[in-house]
């Protein structure tokens, strides 16, 4: 039996988009269809009319985005409501934002839905909670099912000042749905799809040499600060970290001399001639262009790399990268915490990839203080990057942390060397954000096949590039080619 996953492709191909990245980024067998022919199918808004007897037969579905209507058997339905967040700690993801009129649903199923949000439980009552995702037997298989649009939500745009995702009470203009958390929860959809299929869920391994993360430190230079941004360079480079830079041509232009003290080891990249986003692609074409050809008469290394003024992106911007030959951008304004992605624009992929990053940084928190006349504590920088580390590492993510010159400079020297010492403990790559980008251009490149039988089991065939595998959930198997 081939092994691969079907994404429904009904009239509206932008509501499939977020599965479509889902399966990039895990490099799992799929393919858009029409017909009953795969092993596990993935729906968003519109269901086909043999859904029933593709369930009945033993098939698997995921169904999002539905309204009763879309369904082949009866439902408990409640009705639309307008919902800030989804509490997904049933899936060990606990609340994410969503921004998102739902489809809700009563019955058997995970997560939790409240009618009622932000209101004090009085009387030990929860009135009009119901499951986020529910499970319906059909015949000898079924489906998850949610009138949460969540494939759709992941190309959404829009960014807002609002708390981080992380439990640290720390606030940035970060994306305003927490896409990450809902990936990996149409991860773990998909995950258990194929286990109630009785069949392996394949994957290819996320980095390479069998490491559990990668660790990538990016400064953006909104300014040089005088020693400061010296003082990032040499402490890196004697902590073993090779920092990912990002200058901005008019914030350093008063001091340009001094970005020549960055040391060799480090890489260099483009944050734009203005210090914002705009809504053209022709106006962020010239910005994009202006700081580079700067960069170049200043003799700083031309590099494919950028990274969104204030973290800010939408489908202009990344179609002037693509004009420019950039072959990825870093900004929490679309993506946190999550693997690396290419975006989508209407049904169609585009060229320039993704990489999310942490949006915490040592300024924010000094900014966050001063509006709220405190002061930062000792060590609350170094503890939030450790944080991070390992709550990432525990997921299995990257690490990216992100700072700029103007505080951290002066922490550098303390905070880099404690981050490098819990490093060494961890399983973890130390790479720039270009050998991230690199490697995830391999591994995207890998074209293979699964099959299974139960007299060989899982078998593997096809192209995989040299540190390329495939996993399954279990960890890496044994397999016949």
């Amino acid at each position: 039996m081939r092994l691969v996953t079907g994404i429904y492709a009904g009239r509206y191909p932008e509501q499939i988009d977020g599965w479509r990245i889902l399966c990039e980024q895990e490099k799992t067998p799929f393919r858009l269809t029409t017909e009953p022919d795969c092993t596990v199918l993935l729906c968003e808004g519109e269901t086909p009319r043999w859904l029933e007897a593709f369930m009945s037969a033993g098939g698997i579905a995921v169904l999002s985005g539905v309204r009763p209507e879309d369904l082949p058997f009866s439902t408990d339905y409640i009705g639309a409501a307008s919902l800030d967040t989804a509490d997904f700690s049933d899936f060990g993801e606990g609340i994410a934002q969503i921004k998102s009129i739902i489809q809700v649903f009563n019955g058997d199923g995970k997560g939790t839905l409240c009618l009622h949000e932000k209101r004090k439980i009085k009387s030990g009552l929860h009135p009009d909670e119901y499951p986020a995702v529910l499970w319906q037997t059909v015949g000898k298989g079924g489906c998850w099912y949610t009138g949460i649009p969540l494939s759709e939500l992941i190309c959404a745009l829009g960014d807002t000042l609002r708390a981080t995702p992380n439990g640290a009470g720390y606030s940035e203009r970060i994306t305003a749905i927490d896409k990450h958390l809902l990936l990996r929860v149409m991860r773990k959809l998909l995950v258990s799809a194929y286990e109630k299929r009785g069949l392996p869920y394949t994957y290819l391994n996320y980095y390479p040499d069998n490491y559990r993360s990668v660790f990538i430190f990016r400064v953006d230079v909104d300014g040089v600060y005088g020693d400061n941004l010296e003082k990032i360079s040499t402490a890196a480079k004697q902590a073993g970290i090779r920092v990912s830079f990002y200058v901005n041509q008019n914030l350093c232009q008063p001091e340009s001399e001094r970005l020549l003290q960055i040391d060799p080891s480090h890489y260099i990249g483009c944050h734009g001639r203005e210090h914002n986003l705009y809504t053209t692609e022709a106006e962020n074409d010239r910005n994009i262009r202006d700081c580079r050809q700067w960069m170049r008469q200043l003799g700083l290394p031309e590099q494919p790399g950028f990274v969104a003024p204030r973290g800010m992106w939408n489908f202009a911007l990344n179609r002037a990268l693509e004009n420019n030959g950039i072959r990825y951008t870093s900004d929490f304004g679309y993506c946190i915490y999550d693997l690396p992605f290419y975006p989508y624009d209407h049904g169609k992929r585009m060229a320039v990839k993704q990489i999310p990053v942490d949006p915490f940084s040592t300024e924010r928190a000094y900014v966050k203080a001063q509006e709220e006349n405190t002061e930062v504590p000792e060590n609350y920088v170094r503890n939030r990057f450790l944080d991070t580390i390992h709550n990432q590492y525990s997921a299995g993510m990257p690490i990216i942390l992100y700072s700029h010159p103007q505080y951290f400079g002066s922490l550098a020297e303390k905070v880099l060397p404690v981050i490098e010492a819990e490093l060494e403990q961890l399983n973890v790559w130390h790479a720039t954000m270009e050998e991230f980008d690199q490697w995830w251009d391999v591994r995207d490149s890998a074209q293979y096949t699964a099959s299974w039988e139960e007299q060989s089991g899982l078998c593997i065939s096809g192209e995989l590039p040299a540190g390329v595998y495939v996993q399954t959930e279990g960890g890496k198997p044994n397999v016949g080619r």
